[in-house]
């Protein structure tokens, strides 16, 4: 099956119908022209992430490749290092030494007031096997749920804590020598953020679940066993296999993805395996709406 009918530059291969595209017929090392841009970002706005295979791009392509789509976030040394010489890349290292440690789905940056549009990430070293990640569509999880839930959750406004993974047993090793100070610097820079329960996605329309295992810790106005209990039926519904897909990794895989749209879970079933991956974040959609959430609390 194919979704490529209005492009000209590139083919999309759905994954699955509730999330995901595989894009073919492009060379990521070659200049990317105006119109193969446009295409890809109208696939990812149909799909929410988007896959390319055998993009064995240097950092600096990996960056390159991500500017035209909006203003690039520079990355800050807390749990990742950062790629010398391209500031706006962060390195996920995974290995005997560095086990892998956040086995939640999330969205990127929804602890922040002004939550980054895109994530780019590059497979550089991968396990012999292991180390997919699963994406839900949280659109189509939103669309799951019963209409009398929908109503139920269309008020409400969720709360967002930085602490709540990076403050968690499982984080101690970034807390470890200098890290203590990054992390409070980064935990001060971060407080606690408020965003609706439900948002709709500013380009395409549609209303979609906007939490994070990782770092939603309530609804507001409700009492917090009421609070919890609810997440947690969120959550769990939201990892339903319905609304996902994997994609496993191979060195120069590429995975685009849009905050708005979906959630992630890096699988940790590799270690003591090496998983070596480069990342950038896109702040801003200037291909879209202009910023990443216009209508944001």
């Amino acid at each position: 099956m194919t979704d490529d009918a209005l492009c000209k530059t590139i083919t999309v291969i759905p994954k699955t119908t509730a999330v995901g595209a595989t894009i073919g017929e492009i060379d990521l090392t070659q200049t990317v022209t105006n119109e193969t841009v446009r295409e890809i970002h109208t696939a990812l706005m149909r799909h929410g992430v988007i896959f390319f295979r055998d993009q064995h791009l240097t950092p600096k392509q990996h960056a390159d490749f991500a500017r035209p789509f909006g203003r690039m976030r520079i990355a800050t040394h807390t749990s990742f290092e950062i790629f010398e010489g391209v500031p706006e890349m962060s390195v996920l290292i995974n290995d005997k030494d560095r086990p892998p440690n956040v086995n939640h789905y999330h969205s990127d940056g929804i602890f922040r007031q002004s939550p980054e549009f895109a994530s780019i990430l590059r497979a550089v070293e991968c396990p012999v096997a292991g180390g997919d990640t699963i994406f839900i569509g949280a659109a189509a999880a939103y669309n799951g749920l019963s209409e009398s839930m929908k109503a139920y959750l269309s008020n409400k406004n969720a709360i967002h804590n930085f602490m709540k993974l990076h403050g968690s047993p499982k984080k101690n090793r970034s807390w470890e020598g200098d890290g203590a100070a990054r992390m409070e610097r980064a935990q001060k820079a971060n407080p606690p953020v408020i965003h609706p329960l439900v948002r709709i996605h500013p380009v395409s329309g549609r209303k979609s679940l906007y939490i994070s295992e990782s770092f939603t810790m309530d609804i507001e106005g409700l009492p917090q066993e009421e609070s919890r209990g609810l997440l947690t039926f969120l959550f769990r519904h939201c990892a339903l296999p319905e609304y996902q897909c994997r994609f496993h990794w191979r060195p120069g895989s590429i995975a685009f993805w849009d905050n708005r749209a979906t959630q992630h879970y890096a699988v940790a079933d590799y270690w003591p395996e090496r998983r070596l991956m480069h990342r950038v974040s896109i702040e801003t959609d200037e291909l879209g709406s202009g910023e990443a959430w216009p209508n944001a609390a």
